[in-house]
C-alpha cells in the first residue's frame, strides 16, 4: 500500500495545488492515473526509482497535463516528493511550453538546473524541512514576468472550476474584454491545448469526482459538471476513460476497498 501525505501550499498557493510525499513500503504497485489538468514536478529521493509508462525515472521529473491515463509503476521503497501545479503554475517558474510535456514525463535539468542535485543533495528525512528546501529552490527560478503573462489563465481556471453556473469560453471572453483568439494563444504556448478541450478536460474531471465523493444520481453528476444531458455526459466520458460513468463508478469502488491510493488518482479535483 502506498503511504501518501499531501500539505498545502504556503508558497505561490494561486500556482501549486498541493505538496505531496509518497512512500511505497511494501510490495511493487502500478496504477492507473486518469486524464487529469494538473502538472507535477516529482523528485525521487533516497536513491529511490520509479516508471512513467514503463519509462524509468531516477531523475527530477515534470509530468504534464494528460488527456489519457498514465501508468505508474512504484517499486518497493520508493520515496517521492511531489509539486502539484495548476495548469497554468508551471509557467512561472520555468520556460518549458506546454505542448513539450503535455501526455508525457519530461526530464526536469533540461529546464532548469536548479533541482538536477536536489535529490541527491537533500540531507533531511523531516517533511517539513523538505518541503522548505523545495519551496526555497522554487523561489531561485521564479519568473514574475512569465506569472504575469498568465493572468488571463489563472482567472480563467479559477472561474471555470468554481462551483457556480459553466458560461460559455465566448462570454468568459467578453466578460475579461479579450477573444478568443488571444486566449487560444496563451492556451496553446503556456498549457498545451485549446481552451475548448481543457474545458472538456475539467467538466470530466469534476464528473469524475463527483462520482467518487457524491452519492447523487449520475444524471444529476453529468449536469452539475456541465453537461448538456445523460447521452452527452456518457459521450465525453467514455472519450477520455473508454468506460461509462457507471462502470468506471463500480471500478473506483472496488479499488477504494482494496487500498488508499485511490485518494491521490482521484480525489484531488
Amino acid at each position: 500500500m502506498l503511504h501518501i501525505k499531501t500539505y498545502k501550499a504556503e508558497c505561490y498557493p494561486d500556482l501549486i495545488e498541493r505538496i505531496w510525499i509518497l512512500e511505497n513500503l511494501e510490495d511493487d504497485i502500478t496504477i492507473a492515473v486518469p486524464p487529469n489538468q494538473y502538472i507535477n514536478l516529482i523528485i525521487p529521493l533516497e536513491n529511490s526509482c520509479y516508471s512513467h509508462n514503463e519509462k524509468h525515472v531516477d531523475n527530477p521529473q515534470i509530468e504534464g497535463l494528460s488527456l489519457q491515463s498514465s501508468y505508474l509503476h512504484y517499486p518497493k521503497r520508493t520515496k517521492l516528493i511531489g509539486i502539484r501545479f495548476y495548469p497554468h503554475g508551471l509557467h512561472s517558474f520555468c520556460q518549458l511550453s506546454g505542448r513539450e510535456i503535455s501526455n508525457t514525463s519530461l526530464n526536469f535539468s533540461c529546464a532548469s538546473k536548479a533541482f538536477e542535485d536536489f535529490a541527491t543533495n537533500i540531507k533531511t528525512k523531516n517533511p517539513d524541512e523538505l518541503i522548505r528546501a523545495i519551496t526555497k529552490k522554487l523561489s531561485e527560478i521564479f519568473d514574475e514576468a512569465n506569472y504575469r503573462k498568465a493572468k488571463l489563465l489563472r482567472d480563467y481556471y479559477q472561474y471555470f472550476r468554481g462551483e457556480h453556473k459553466m458560461i460559455s469560453i465566448e462570454e468568459f471572453c467578453e466578460q475579461n474584454k479579450t477573444n478568443y483568439s488571444t486566449l487560444n494563444r496563451h492556451f496553446s504556448k503556456i498549457i498545451g491545448v485549446s481552451p475548448k478541450r481543457f474545458e472538456r478536460l475539467i467538466k470530466f474531471r469534476k464528473a469524475l469526482c463527483s462520482l467518487i465523493d457524491s452519492n447523487e444520481k449520475l444524471t444529476s453528476i453529468g449536469v452539475d459538471a456541465g453537461y448538456f444531458d445523460q447521452a452527452h455526459f456518457i459521450r465525453e466520458f467514455k472519450l477520455f476513460l473508454n468506460n461509462t460513468p457507471s462502470t468506471y463508478q463500480t471500478i473506483i469502488k472496488s479499488a477504494d476497498q482494496e487500498s488508499q491510493i485511490i485518494n491521490y488518482n482521484f480525489r484531488l479535483f
